[in-house]
């Protein structure tokens, strides 16, 4: 007969986090949160604002994180819901147009790797529904999250971040004329 299993011990891995480790986590995700950010909002100011918001929410509520192993999609789930919570305020009064879009100035390491495919993803990855496109850059953008953190950060089933990435990807190989686009695709999990 075996014992039931010690509470403690799993309490151990989850410990609270402290004001400093918080103050470290911070340190070590920041590049990645602005990284995501300007990308959610494509715009380096307003990003600079969502992050900026996000870090007062996180200094305002890091002892409801869990722990430094869910820290990052803790974290990003604020960030992402910091910035649901602007464009609902704020709504476009137009559409933007693929001028205005190409008009945005990439990094220079970005700008290094670019070209005309690379432009053309990123334009249907911007024109995506807000969902899809949430789902979208959390997966293939730098942050490469799996299906299931993905699901937490954006507090949806995995069933629904596959439908989004099955749906975002149908999308954007029309809008770049791929013409295998009714093929399956390999989930990379």
């Amino acid at each position: 007969m075996s014992s039931p299993p010690d509470p403690s011990a799993e309490r151990s891995s989850f410990a609270r986090l402290t004001k400093r480790e918080v103050d470290e986590l911070v340190i070590e995700h920041l590049p990645a949160m602005l990284r995501f950010a300007r990308r959610l909002t494509g715009d380096a100011h307003t990003a600079e604002e969502v992050v900026q918001q996000t870090l007062c929410r996180v200094f305002d509520k890091w002892s409801t994180c869990q722990g430094a192993e869910t820290f990052r999609a803790w974290m990003m789930q604020l960030l992402v819901n910091i910035d649901r919570d602007r464009r609902r305020r704020v709504r476009p009064a137009s559409h933007v147009s693929s001028e205005e879009i190409h008009d945005l100035r990439p990094r220079p390491e970005e700008k290094a790797i670019g070209d005309e495919l690379h432009n053309a993803i990123r334009t249907a990855i911007d024109r995506l529904p807000a969902r899809q496109r949430e789902v979208a850059l959390l997966k293939y953008g730098e942050e490469d999250f799996d299906v299931v953190t993905i699901a937490k950060v954006l507090e949806i089933s995995t069933a629904n971040v596959y439908s989004c990435l099955h749906l975002a990807r149908k999308s954007i190989a029309e809008a770049i004329d791929y013409h295998s686009a009714d093929q399956p695709i390999e989930k990379n999990i």
